[in-house]
């Protein structure tokens, strides 16, 4: 029997050897390759979660530029306060046109401006019109404001406003306006 270097049998200290080798490379994928592998896997992972979120910025960049360009523009310092008059029954007949026209000056469509019949032959001296328009959430202010600059305009009794489809909403208003 032949004896190694150190004394062992040459088949032992191969052995020895092997295990030792193995034992090494083995180390070696536990402390170094596993742990790169896993951080590999959280950064795919984490770059993944970045290209959504800037996905999702791309797509909202341009609510956001016409949202900050509209809280930019001036505010209007005060409400209109016009003074207060009543409608004559010509002038009621002119009601609607009026209102359709203000709805287009601020881009909104008119669906339909339904005055409400049972107000007019009451006693009182104001009667009630239904508008029903769609449009821009954002272009909704500046009517709301115009509405409020009309001289007969006594109140807005009701605003319901519902999402539509191509980003429009459905606006329903019921206003009272004075009448002699």
């Amino acid at each position: 029997m032949k004896l190694g270097p150190i004394g062992l049998p040459r088949f032992s200290q191969s052995m020895i050897l092997f295990v030792l080798c193995s034992a090494g490379i083995l180390a070696f994928l536990l402390v170094i390759i596993l742990p790169a592998q896993r951080l590999s896997a959280e950064i795919d992972r984490d770059i993944l979660a970045l290209k959504s979120r800037l996905e999702e910025q791309r797509v909202l960049a341009p609510l956001f530029t016409t949202l900050f360009a509209k809280a930019k523009a001036p505010a209007v310092s005060e409400l209109p306060r016009p003074a207060r008059t009543k409608l004559n029954r010509k002038e009621m007949a002119e009601v609607p046109q009026t209102l359709r026209e203000l709805a287009a000056a601020h881009r909104l469509t008119v669906g339909e401006i339904t005055p409400d019949i049972n107000s007019l032959g009451k006693a009182s001296n104001r009667f009630l019109v239904h508008l029903a328009a769609s449009g821009q959430f954002l272009d909704l202010r500046g009517f709301l404001l115009a509405l409020g600059g009309l001289p007969f305009l006594e109140i807005i009794e009701e605003i319901e406003i519902r999402a539509i489809e191509g980003g429009l909403e459905d606006i329903a208003l019921k206003i009272w306006l004075a009448r002699e």
